[in-house]
């Protein structure tokens, strides 16, 4: 529960624990999970809080996991919430428009996470991904100068967003208007 003051975390876990014991206080099932979730998600909680963090916390307060079912609805939450920041990755070379789309849909899945979590690690790997693809398309001689250069460019942008991804989008519009990168690629305005 990283980013939350200490009495929002101290009135979330109330609120997990007495969703808990209101449905019975029995062993901690997928079903319990997503109406935990479902609680937390209309108090308007922004940070999005998995199945197994829930679980961990209940396991804390005495709870009996159905561990099965934790590791089952664990994972079919984090595909789904996953999904949407890895719609757009392709075998196709990105176009700058794409590039930046997708890095503002992992960095605003960043802003969501925790510093914590193994969904934040996953969104990192999809980027290192899109960055290393771009590295062997920038390199591969198949394609056209245009297309190897524009991969170059997709590789800095992905080197900034893992490195300082807060100030991705301030260096972007920087980046976009220097002459050497309007010389090469043109207006663009993402």
């Amino acid at each position: 529960m990283l980013g939350l003051d200490r009495g929002n975390q101290q009135s979330l876990r109330k609120l997990i624990l007495d969703t808990w014991l209101d449905a019975g206080a029995g062993p901690v099932t997928g079903r319990m999970l997503r109406k935990i979730q479902s609680a937390l998600k209309q108090t308007g909680v922004q940070t999005p809080f998995s199945p197994a963090s829930i679980a961990r916390l209940l396991a804390d307060g005495g709870a009996e996991l159905r561990h099965p079912d934790v590791i089952e609805a664990d994972a079919a939450w984090r595909e789904a919430y996953l999904k949407p920041a890895t719609d757009e990755v392709t075998d196709n070379p990105l176009s700058l428009a794409s590039a930046a789309a997708l890095i503002n849909k992992l960095e605003s899945h960043r802003k969501k996470l925790p510093t914590d979590t193994d969904r934040l690690q996953e969104l990192r790997e999809e980027a290192l991904n899109e960055k290393a693809k771009a590295q062997l398309l920038a390199a591969d001689r198949s394609y056209d100068e245009e297309t190897r250069n524009t991969q170059t460019e997709i590789v800095e942008w992905f080197r900034v967003w893992l490195q300082t991804p807060e100030i991705f989008n301030d260096w972007l519009d920087l980046r976009r208007r220097a002459r050497e990168f309007q010389d090469k690629f043109g207006e663009f305005n993402p």
